[in-house]
């Protein structure tokens, strides 16, 4: 335990200064946020979204399978259970936490406030009658564009935790884990950033608290740990390349 704690400290940290900063300059979303680079960040956000998580998915399983010592094709069905019940597994606890704790989104918030809009009521509708509400509220506004009236559109469930964050997170703690930062230091840096930057793009958009980035990325920790865990019980990672990594590490 004290060598994962090692290898993900730094990231770990990393992902939880976005969102303790933003706790303590007590910022919460409004229109006038949106920047130039607002549009910029939905492309990034929809990288772990429903429709492109698979295709990211995908590329980040076959970039896992060409740096990792595993040539036989058992090995390789293996990575993929640990990899796929590792995503699978995260998706199904944020969602059923989200119906838990049934906190409304920063934008749901927001048109609660200026449109005189009840949450309760809102969330108590089909999505599609949702999404009508959204669309009518938002065109009331020229300040939210059009993209962003389609992006919230999409997504009406509630906020708390950060599916996309959970996402992002869990891909970079897994390659922390099961590449090594000193062994892929490019590959699991782009990763990292990539869930950073997805980080930032779910608070931009208008689409989560802080909180619910922090509960994204305790889960997408504690899901990786295990993930780890049954890797090495499977011997796709080996003590003899964790004892060389570590002693890289020291």
């Amino acid at each position: 335990m004290g060598l994962i704690l090692k290898k993900t400290i730094v990231a770990f940290s990393l992902f939880l200064v976005i969102p303790l900063v933003v706790i303590a300059m007590d910022w919460h979303w409004q229109p006038e946020f949106l920047t130039t680079i607002a549009h910029y960040s939905l492309l990034i956000t929809e990288s772990a979204g429903s429709t492109w998580a698979i295709i990211t998915s995908a590329f980040l399983f076959v970039l896992f399978c060409l740096l990792l010592p595993v040539k036989r094709l058992s090995q390789i069905i293996i990575l993929w259970i640990i990899l796929f019940l590792a995503i699978l597994s995260g998706q199904m606890i944020k969602s059923v936490v989200k119906t838990c704790t049934k906190e409304p989104r920063p934008y749901v918030l927001w048109m609660a406030q200026t449109a005189q809009l009840d949450q309760h009521y809102f969330y108590s509708l089909p999505k599609a009658e949702k999404k009508a509400l959204v669309f009518e509220y938002a065109n009331q506004y020229p300040v939210i564009p059009h993209w962003l009236t389609k992006h919230w559109e999409s997504e009406t469930d509630y906020s708390l935790p950060s599916g996309h964050t959970l996402f992002a997170t869990t891909w970079a703690f897994l390659a922390l884990l099961f590449l090594g930062f000193k062994r892929h230091y490019i590959v699991v840096s782009l990763i990292i950033a990539w869930a950073v930057a997805i980080e930032v793009s779910r608070l931009m958009l208008g689409m989560h608290h802080p909180i619910d980035l922090i509960l994204g990325i305790l889960l997408a920790w504690t899901i990786s740990v295990i993930g780890y865990f049954c890797a090495k019980k499977w011997h796709i990672l080996t003590d003899r390349q964790d004892k060389l990594k570590y002693n890289v590490l020291s």
